[in-house]
């Protein structure tokens, strides 16, 4: 039987840090040891009020709110915490590119997710959150997959999190990617439309192209090319999951190394990775522009 204890009815006054966040992201952060399906009924049964209220999940709590929150049930077994190790920690605070009093860039390196999961204990976010006590309460503003290398931003604390999430919600962060694809691409080649949809399937890729899939659209820029690879530089119009490497793949010409939208043997003389790199994020409305630069192995292709 689970050892534990059911908390009591409480009522929270909501504070400024708190102010303007979704009523199912506050409860999530509060009660992390909790399964997301239990707070979502708790709010659907109206169990969670605010003001006296029954709310939505997307409800956008305000200071001086009141929210009821039901007796829960708490398990005293928390789960283990894996910690990343110090010699980690430190390899990726020298990958830190930009930072400020509301957001860092780091440079990640490829084959390292950007947090933990499943098959993964830990990921960047949980490095980064032992920085220090200044980092407790970052979070991850947008994802890179984790074999794709270069920028990624996360925001230092609730308040930034809000703000730049507002600003990929309109479009306000362009990011730019490079690439390295199989194949001569065409120099006519410049703009990709398909739609994507995501695949239920085992047996076929996590994302595929589909009629009834989401509209996405990808430019590419041809860099340099010979008869086995193109470099390829790449802007997303829309940001759906895996874009980049699905319209690449669909086109014809697949991204070298990545494994689960190819077939194509990597070839023994260049490095085993998938060759996908964010260059560079760019927030247009506070004029800034944080780069990464490619790294050499996509180069070695083209040497002679």
């Amino acid at each position: 039987m689970t050892e534990g204890n059911y908390t009591s009815v409480s009522i929270e006054e909501i504070g400024i840090s708190s102010s303007k966040q979704r009523v199912d992201n506050f409860l999530l952060g509060k009660f992390k040891d909790l399964p997301k399906s239990k707070i979502y009924s708790i709010i659907r049964k109206g169990e969670v009020r605010i003001n006296g209220s029954r709310v939505k999940p997307h409800f956008k709590l305000s200071k001086g709110d009141k929210i009821r929150i039901p007796p829960l049930f708490i398990n005293k077994h928390k789960p283990i915490q894996n910690f990343p190790e110090k010699v980690l920690v430190e390899e990726i605070k020298d990958r830190i590119i930009y930072e400020d009093d509301e957001i860092l860039a780091i440079d990640k390196k490829h084959n390292l997710a950007v947090h933990g999961g499943s098959r993964v204990s830990i990921g960047l976010i949980e490095i980064v959150r032992n920085f220090g006590k200044d980092y407790r309460e970052a979070q991850l503003i947008h994802r890179l997959d984790k074999a794709t290398s270069g920028c990624i931003i996360l925001a230092k604390n609730k308040q930034s999190t809000r703000l730049y999430n507002s600003f990929i919600r309109s479009n306000q962060i362009i990011k730019k990617y490079h690439c390295l694809v199989h194949g001569s691409w065409s120099k006519d080649l410049n703009n990709v439309k398909l739609p994507l949809q995501i695949n239920k399937k085992r047996n076929l890729p996590k994302i595929i192209v589909s009629e009834d899939g989401k509209y996405s659209e990808t430019n590419f820029r041809l860099i340099k090319f010979n008869d086995y690879y193109s470099l390829l530089e790449c802007s997303l119009e829309t940001g759906r999951t895996h874009q980049i490497r699905v319209h690449t793949s669909a086109s014809g010409f697949p991204i070298v190394g990545d494994l689960k939208y190819s077939s194509i043997a990597l070839n023994k003389e260049i490095e085993r990775r998938m060759y996908l790199h964010c260059s560079s994020l760019e927030v247009t409305n506070k004029d800034l522009k944080i780069t990464s630069k490619v790294p050499n192995s996509f180069f070695e292709a083209f040497e002679d």
